[in-house]
């Protein structure tokens, strides 16, 4: 499993499911709506990140897809943080990477 995928699956666990492999169904697993609430409220706790619900349910919930998720959701929100600043900060950023 990805680092991703390892995320989901414990946070899962820790809510009483029980997924064993990435492809592991959410509702599957006995999931339900409060369940995904607190997997929500989870992710945005320990990763501030906040998931899309509509995005969730675009394909199967699978752990998989819920980290695939996790990374778009990341990638959109550093994305996002890139574009507030000017060419010069971008610049230093990339230097301090260096």
């Amino acid at each position: 499993m990805t680092p991703d995928e390892t995320t989901v699956a414990r946070i899962w666990t820790e809510l009483g499911l029980k997924p064993t492999a990435a492809e592991d169904d959410f509702f599957d697993l006995g999931g339900e709506s409060l369940v995904l609430v607190g997997f929500l409220a989870r992710v945005q706790h320990e990763l501030g990140l906040e998931l899309p619900v509509d995005e969730l349910f675009e394909e199967d919930l699978t752990v998989a897809a819920a980290a695939r998720l996790l990374d778009k959701v990341r990638l959109e929100t550093g994305l996002a943080v890139l574009d507030g600043l000017s060419a010069a900060e971008v610049a230093a950023l990339l230097s301090r990477a260096e």
